[in-house]
């Protein structure tokens, strides 16, 4: 008798048709193993469904589709919260650390003093290297955070908490993919994720302000046109790109209005250029005035890049993937019966991997 009859092993299923528990219908979890004695798959589900594994048959598991498996993803963590919530002994703890917390500051200073400071903080963390990367930023403190929580929960050192993140970090893994991995592997990706986000992280971008030949800055918009001060120029002319100009011609001409309607009053003293040197325009030599918009230098791999190689790699193993060993026409026999909607989404991870090499 085979050890996994449906394939069903270590994938996320969907339970339906259990008529003595109508409640575990269209719930998500994973087949851990199978019983060949009972002809039933032992099947784990979130703590707050059910706390231990359920025997089940195939006939009531099916492989969910991308939209079951995110709609069963939100309400795990719903449940999650819930419980949380409604936790008293958690509950007791969190407020044994904040009055341990408290007894620790100077005094008048409450805690809630501490919150608004890291508010600022963080607020201070996005202007200086921006929302996404203040994300990225938080997401890898949060993972390293959950990892270590069942440490932290038992009042561990630092020393122990760092000589079990290891395998702490092995088993989430195995309990998110349902993958068995080894611990020098699972060490592997862990140094991979923190140096390819560390390379996100402290990337930056090059100064869009450049000097000219008589000793002004140069600055450059998103669209690449260039305003410039000039030390000792004359007065504050007005300056347009012809595209803004065309842009006002043909706004007056669509609203039918008076010709030149929405130039300035002093549309007269306008100038394509915004400095003055009392000379002719005609006798300037502006060949080399401005040096050409530098290339903002961007790393390949961002957020979207890494998002998108995980969650590749991940659909790789559901698709590809038949009793722990990979087969390439599984793989594409899986992906031509996809729903159009993922294949779409396939499509556009396999383009931003791609073009973060090229």
């Amino acid at each position: 008798m085979s050890n996994d009859p449906a394939s069903f092993l270590n994938k996320p299923v969907k339970i339906h048709s259990v008529a003595a528990r109508p409640e575990l219908n269209d719930k998500i979890g994973i087949a851990q193993s199978y019983l060949p004695n009972r002809s039933r798959y032992l099947v784990s589900l979130p703590p707050h469904i059910s706390p231990a594994p359920i025997a089940l048959k195939a006939d009531n598991l099916s492989l969910p589709n991308f939209s079951e498996r995110a709609k069963g993803k939100i309400d795990d963590i719903w449940g999650m919260v819930l419980t949380v919530y409604h936790d008293q002994s958690l509950r007791a703890e969190l407020r044994r650390g904040l009055t341990s917390v408290e007894s620790r500051l100077p005094p008048n200073v409450k805690v809630e003093h501490v919150a608004v400071g890291i508010l600022l903080l963080l607020l201070a963390v996005i202007f200086f290297i921006g929302l996404s990367k203040t994300i990225m930023l938080i997401s890898l403190i949060s993972m390293v955070f959950v990892v270590a929580l069942p440490d932290i929960f038992a009042r561990r050192d630092i020393k122990a908490i760092v000589t079990n993140f290891p395998m702490r970090w092995k088993e989430a893994i195995e309990q998110n993919t349902g993958y068995k991995v080894s611990l020098r592997m699972a060490t592997g990706i862990l140094v991979a994720i923190l140096l390819v986000s560390s390379k996100v992280l402290l990337t930056s971008q090059t100064s869009r302000v450049q000097k000219t030949k008589f000793g002004g800055d140069v600055n450059f918009d998103r669209l690449g046109h260039q305003s410039a001060k000039i030390p000792g120029a004359k007065g504050n002319r007005i300056s347009f790109t012809v595209e803004e100009i065309y842009k006002l011609g043909y706004e007056d001409g669509e609203n039918k209005n008076i010709f030149g309607e929405s130039l300035p009053k002093n549309h007269d003293s306008m100038s394509f250029m915004s400095l003055d040197y009392g000379y002719d325009y005609d006798e300037i030599n502006y060949n080399g005035m401005y040096s050409s918009p530098p290339t903002p230098k961007q790393s390949k791999f961002g957020i979207s890049t890494i998002i998108s190689l995980f969650a590749l790699a991940r659909t790789v193993k559901e698709l590809g993937f038949i009793h722990g060993r990979f087969d390439l026409n599984v793989l594409v026999s899986n992906v031509r019966n996809l729903p159009p909607i993922r294949m779409a989404l396939l499509a556009f991870m396999v383009y931003r991997v791609i073009k973060a090499f090229l």
